[in-house]
């Protein structure tokens, strides 16, 4: 087992936090990204442990606009109402905080048929293909790197209200 194996399983980042991080994450680039940018984690992570009950829906900023967070409220869609996405300056850190939700996950380098990558928003959509899926609820939150295409907010049986955070980390500070 490599550093970066030992590391994700000790769990030693995720002190005091009442969610896990998801099976599915990148371990390698989690781990490079975290000490690579160990302050900007520990930000996360210190809001990881907030009330999440009485923070509304909004923006909320962690360093500058390096690292915010997003908090929102929605109902799940069907796949044909949905798009796959991928991100190119961000890191989505993505914990849903009440109910439940289908997440679709599949390598960039697999992915076809993509649409023009809107800069300003930092979003590229991809063509309904085949992929990995996951049950996201409130105890485990997904990491997707610029190579995860990645399809939140998927009905798990029938639509349903959900409460979200997303946190978005700057892939490097240049």
């Amino acid at each position: 087992m490599g550093i970066a194996q030992q590391w994700f399983h000790s769990q030693e980042f995720n002190e005091q936090l009442n969610v896990q991080p998801h099976p599915s994450i990148n371990i390698d680039q989690f781990y490079a990204h975290v000490h690579r940018f160990p302050e900007w984690w520990q930000s996360v992570f210190e809001f990881l442990k907030s009330d999440f009950s009485s923070l509304k829906p909004g923006r909320y900023p962690l360093v500058g606009d390096q690292v915010f967070a997003m908090i929102s409220t929605y109902e799940t869609r069907t796949k044909s109402a949905s798009k796959w996405e991928a991100h190119r300056q961000f890191i989505d850190l993505q914990l849903v905080l009440v109910g439940s939700e289908m997440m679709g996950l599949l390598p960039l380098n697999k992915a076809v048929k993509p649409e023009e990558y809107d800069e300003a928003k930092d979003l590229q959509f991809f063509e309904e293909q085949p992929g990995e899926y996951f049950q996201a609820a409130p105890n485990y939150f997904f990491v997707f790197f610029p190579e995860d295409v990645h399809r939140p907010g998927l009905q798990v049986e029938g639509a349903t209200s959900v409460k979200k955070l997303v946190i978005k980390l700057a892939v490097s500070n240049d």
